[in-house]
């Protein structure tokens, strides 16, 4: 629009430009604050991600720090142990005592295979966590499954003193799964209860058809979880300060963490009730297949 052209003795017209101009620097004040203002909002707002951003980041820098320290805590106990046998054997002290050295191989042996176990099981955890892992999967009945191991694990129970009380319902649902992963992850929960049990008590192992699911009880009276330990069982290595110096010695592997991953593999749920000193209940709970899937 052309500006109005005012005639110099015509003050009104004048008045009336002025009043335009006015209204015009006022919009575009308004217009400008308004844009400061969503700048501002923006700006807390890419403030507010950039610290989130951060924290996460700083998070997992401690987290990738703390599993290179663990996963070296680890091995260097079984390498160690190696690594003197081995130097015992070459520096001649057990020249002649040949069944002492074989005695110290087979202990070497056995460390070794501890060794390649936690590599393998990092391996696969790594895979699961990054997806690339293929789980075969193919029906399983859970009742077959379950029973294959009474004899393994009564004799386990029966080493430390403890008791099974299997208790197997009639008409299990079937499920899919991989029958070997499903394995691991049985029988390291009864390990754990087994092991984590005071002599002379009884796990009780029950097995039931939920509303669309097959669930595993798992119920010890043992030593117990600190409540404020719960949310931490799954993390790798992880061991209770309450567990007996023994059992902090044994066994090298990630347990709980890798058994977890496999039960969401399968798209199950583990669930975890513990009192200290009282007993620990595992729950896992897996999707039934419906009939007509079969």
């Amino acid at each position: 629009m052309e500006p109005k052209i005012c005639n110099i003795n015509d003050p009104e017209c004048h008045l009336d430009r002025i009043r335009g101009w006015h209204g015009d620097l006022e919009a575009n004040i308004t217009t400008l604050i308004k844009n400061l203002k969503d700048i501002r909002e923006h700006s807390e707002e890419a403030k507010t991600a950039c610290s989130t951003h951060y924290a996460k980041t700083v998070e997992l820098t401690k987290a990738k720090t703390r599993f290179t320290y663990e996963v070296s805590h680890e091995l260097k106990a079984p390498l160690a142990s190696v690594y003197n046998i081995i130097n015992v054997i070459l520096d001649g002290y057990l020249d002649k005592d040949f069944e002492k050295q074989k005695e110290l191989l087979n202990k070497a042996k056995v460390r070794i295979n501890d060794v390649i176990k936690l590599l393998n099981d990092l391996l696969f955890f790594s895979r699961l966590e990054e997806g690339t892992k293929k789980i075969e999967m193919e029906e399983i009945n859970t009742g077959e499954l379950l029973s294959s191991l009474i004899e393994e694990m009564d004799e386990f129970a029966e080493e430390n003193d403890i008791r099974i009380n299997w208790n197997f319902s009639d008409n299990l649902p079937l499920i899919y799964g991989n029958p070997e992963l499903l394995r691991r992850v049985f029988v390291n929960i009864i390990h754990n209860a087994i092991k984590y049990s005071n002599p002379k008590n009884t796990v009780k192992i029950k097995t039931k058809k939920g509303k669309d699911c097959f669930l595993l009880e798992v119920k010890d009276q043992g030593i117990g979880i600190k409540k404020n330990e719960l949310p931490m069982i799954f993390n790798i290595f992880f061991r209770g300060e309450n567990a007996r110096p023994e059992h902090k010695k044994e066994g090298m592997g990630l347990g709980l963490s890798l058994v977890k991953r496999i039960i969401a593999a399968h798209g199950g749920s583990i669930k975890v009730e513990s009192k200290l000193n009282k007993g620990t209940t595992v729950t896992l709970s897996f999707p039934a297949i419906k009939k007509k899937e079969k």
